[in-house]
């Protein structure tokens, strides 16, 4: 699993750090081996892990795979996976401008599309890559999704002067549905379902976990502001979120699985 760093028409948006996202956010990418098992049943050959990150999914997908390509948008985590997984190769790719045409039996994601807010141009990029009739497996955030913690972002940033805008793309299952019919696929799996994402024992896990994914709106502040800022975001949620030795985190996640169709146009 990974994380895609918006390049794609909104550039440098976010950046991920591989050694702290392995550390912080590891979790996600365990969540993701049961998507895996999903995209073997599909005895697919050629695949590609759109949004690879630190690679570990990627190297699942290789031991059934004829062949398996990792792309993630950040240098970093490319740079992490390829350190890591030396025979599989990756690359820095965005993938609103995937470079392959009908090369793919299945393009695999795994907590990605959230961080990518043009998905007429993603979805587009993903039908090309794939060969007809060809398998998107892929899962992200939900409508719902980290609604409280959002919440407790906002606010912090709200008493300080920041406005805080969602940058994150958290679609209604319903809504999706029809995005990807738009864009030329059929749909044999679509559902939304929650998901407790527990981070690593520790009381300052939220904190970390915060820094790397609203990495922007921390960044507005200073040492001392942050560190009073992270207080605020941690007492407003420690009462539901953690349990006195980890902290939880409250997704809403969105699956799919869809082929590729004929292109609808009007």
């Amino acid at each position: 699993m990974g994380h895609m760093e918006q390049l794609n028409h909104e550039s440098n948006t976010m950046k991920w750090n591989a050694n702290a996202y392995h550390d912080t956010c590891g979790r996600v990418t365990e969540h993701g081996v049961q998507l895996v098992q999903l995209l073997k049943e599909f005895h697919c050959g050629k695949v590609l892990d759109l949004g690879c990150g630190t690679g570990v999914l990627t190297n699942q997908i290789a031991g059934f795979a004829s062949e398996v390509i990792g792309i993630d948008a950040s240098p970093d985590m490319i740079d992490f996976a390829r350190s890591s997984y030396p025979n599989i190769p990756f690359q820095v790719t965005d993938a609103c401008r995937i470079p392959w045409t009908q090369y793919f039996d299945a393009v695999f994601s795994n907590a990605v599309f959230h961080f990518i807010t043009s998905q007429d141009a993603l979805l587009d990029s993903i039908h090309k890559a794939l060969k007809p009739n060809g398998a998107l497996v892929c899962e992200f955030g939900a409508a719902g999704n980290i609604a409280a913690i959002l919440a407790a972002v906002e606010a912090a940033c709200a008493t300080r002067g920041k406005p805080y805008t969602l940058r994150f793309y958290y679609p209604a299952r319903e809504a999706y549905g029809h995005l990807l019919e738009k864009h030329g696929f059929t749909i044999d799996t679509l559902y939304t379902y929650d998901l407790d994402t527990r981070l690593r024992e520790g009381a300052g896990r939220l904190r970390d976990w915060i820094c790397q994914v609203f990495r922007v709106e921390m960044d507005w502040f200073n040492a001392s502001e942050r560190k009073a800022v992270l207080h605020e975001i941690e007492t407003a949620l420690r009462p539901a979120l953690f349990d006195g030795t980890y902290w939880h985190i409250p997704n809403r996640r969105i699956r799919v699985i869809a082929r590729s169709a004929r292109r609808i146009t009007n």
